[in-house]
C-alpha cells in the first residue's frame, strides 16, 4: 500500500509538472520526488506497542496479600484444618482455625487479616455481652512475639473500637512483651495454650462430626 501511494504521488506530480503546469520551476521536480517518498513514510509509521496493565480483582488482591504473608498456594478446607499438624499450617490457616475455635464457643468471628490491619487479624463479638475483642494471631515455630506486636495490637484495639485484646501464638513471648501486655491488660495465649485449648477442641470436634 505504501509503495502504491508512493508511485501515485510521484506520477501524479510528474504529470502536473510536464503536462499541466505553465513553465514550472525546475526545483518543483525535486519537490515532487521528495514528497512522493516522505508522505507515504509518514502515513505508514509503525505503531508503538503499549504494554497492557494487569487489573487485579478483589480475589486476586486477597491472594496477593496472603502470598506476602508467606502463605501456601493451597487453601485447606475446614475439615483439613481439624486434622493438620500445627507446624504444617500457614498464617492464614492458623487465623481460620482460631476463628473456627471461637465460633464453636459461641463467639462471632470476622477475619480481617491483611495489609492495613493494625496488627488485628480477627474481631470477635462476645456471645453474651456483645462487646468486641481484637485478636492477633502469630503462627511462629521458634521466634517469640515481641512487645512491638503487643503495642500495635493495642493500637488496633482502639482503631477497631474493641473493649478487649488477645494475642495468640504457637510460640511464646519475650519478657518485654509480657510486661507490655500486663500493663495494657492484653490477654496472652502461647503455644502450650494453643495445644491445650485448640488442640483438644479439634479432637472433640472430629469426634462430634464422626457421630
Amino acid at each position: 500500500m505504501k509503495q502504491i501511494l508512493n508511485m501515485g504521488i510521484i506520477f501524479g506530480g510528474l504529470a502536473w509538472f510536464w503536462l499541466i503546469a505553465d513553465n514550472p520551476k525546475w526545483y518543483w521536480f525535486f519537490i515532487i520526488l521528495l514528497t512522493g517518498v516522505i508522505i507515504p513514510e509518514l502515513l505508514f509509521l509503525p505503531k508503538k506497542k503499549t504494554k497492557s496493565k494487569k487489573v487485579m480483582n478483589k480475589n486476586q488482591l486477597t491472594k496477593s496479600n496472603h502470598s506476602k504473608k508467606g502463605l501456601s498456594k493451597k487453601i485447606l478446607s475446614d475439615e483439613e484444618l481439624l486434622t493438620a499438624n500445627f507446624s504444617d499450617l500457614n498464617g492464614y490457616d492458623f487465623e481460620r482455625l482460631v476463628a473456627m475455635y471461637f465460633e464453636d464457643k459461641g463467639y462471632e468471628p470476622v477475619i480481617i487479616g491483611g495489609s492495613g490491619d493494625h496488627k488485628v487479624d480477627i474481631i470477635l463479638t462476645d456471645p453474651i455481652e456483645k462487646y468486641k475483642i481484637s485478636v492477633q494471631c502469630k503462627h511462629w515455630k521458634t521466634k517469640n512475639v515481641g512487645n512491638d506486636t503487643i503495642l500495635r495490637l493495642n493500637s488496633g484495639k482502639r482503631v477497631h473500637k474493641c473493649l478487649d485484646a488477645w494475642c495468640i501464638t504457637t510460640s511464646n513471648y519475650t519478657k518485654s512483651a509480657k510486661e507490655a501486655a500486663e500493663g495494657l491488660n492484653i490477654r496472652l495465649y502461647n503455644g502450650l495454650h494453643v495445644q491445650d485449648k485448640i488442640g483438644n477442641w479439634r479432637k472433640e470436634k472430629i469426634n462430634r462430626i464422626k457421630r
